[in-house]
């Protein structure tokens, strides 16, 4: 299959769309037509996330059944990879062809690795699907009216010293929360860390007004949730690192855990 021919399916859709054929009259869109905008929502998903499975892919497309995905791969759009887990057992990034449709009607351009599917790092599959899942409920449910994965982000953020989150959601009302999926638990520095950089972009009391209006924590471990809880409690130690040689950390500064915090953070547990 050639680039074109895909660009061309699309053409002759648009083309025949002129004729005045019942379906426009009565306001229903053709099999041609919904066909295009599952196919076109699903590349929009993929290119924002880097990579899908099959179920997801499905839930994206609003199809009962599967083979979406698959049928996507034969007509040159999508690119099927088996993973090392079996967990999904194969995940689909963008062919060429896809990624090409996909900057087209793009509003946003960032770089896209996974046109080489090898390039996908394994071990953050898991994490990432979780990510998807999370947001297309929240999508479903009408809570977010759109959403940014961590690729579009703007670096200022990182500059500012501000927690750059897994995924930004925004809602009807504009207003912005960050979304951590957490896994694994974070010890020692990264939980410091990890506690100060949502102190910086969720503070209602600072100079300017914060990224953030909350965070909200998705774990799949009720020990990582219980231990999130703790760390953000009213009081609880937290310490200022710094780095005094080149494989050296050492406590700085110690402080408590601000009364407000809990009240931006939830954190939530979900089926593994």
């Amino acid at each position: 299959m050639t680039d074109e021919q895909p660009q061309q399916e699309e053409q002759n859709v648009q083309e025949k769309s002129v004729y005045p054929v019942a379906a426009h009259y009565l306001a229903v869109e053709s099999p041609q037509q919904r066909h295009l905008k599952k196919r076109l929502d699903v590349i929009a998903w993929v290119h924002r996330w880097g990579y899908s499975s099959a179920d997801l892919i499905r839930q994206v497309a609003g199809m009962k059944s599967g083979g979406f995905a698959t049928s996507l791969v034969k007509k040159g759009w999508l690119v099927k990879t088996k993973t090392e887990s079996g967990m999904p057992r194969f995940i689909y990034t963008l062919s060429k062809t896809g990624l090409q449709e996909a900057e087209r009607r793009a509003d946003q351009l960032f770089r896209y690795p996974e046109l080489d599917p090898y390039r996908v790092n394994q071990l953050q599959i898991r994490h990432y699907l979780l990510a998807q899942d999370m947001t297309l409920f929240a999508f479903e449910t009408r809570f977010i009216a759109d959403y940014k994965t961590e690729r579009m982000f703007d670096e200022a953020g990182d500059i500012a010293g501000q927690k750059r989150p897994d995924i930004v959601w925004e809602r009807p009302d504009g207003k912005l929360a960050a979304i951590e999926i957490e896994l694994s638990a974070k010890w020692d520095r990264r939980l410091d860390e990890f506690v100060r950089g949502l102190l910086r972009s969720l503070n209602p009391y600072g100079r300017f007004p914060p990224k953030y209006v909350e965070c909200l924590i998705v774990t799949d471990s009720p020990a990582i949730k219980r231990r999130y809880e703790a760390a953000m409690s009213l009081g609880a130690p937290l310490k200022t690192w710094e780095k005094k040689s080149s494989s050296q950390w050492v406590v700085t500064h110690r402080s408590v855990v601000p009364d407000w915090l809990l009240d931006h953070v939830r954190v939530y547990l979900v089926k593994g």
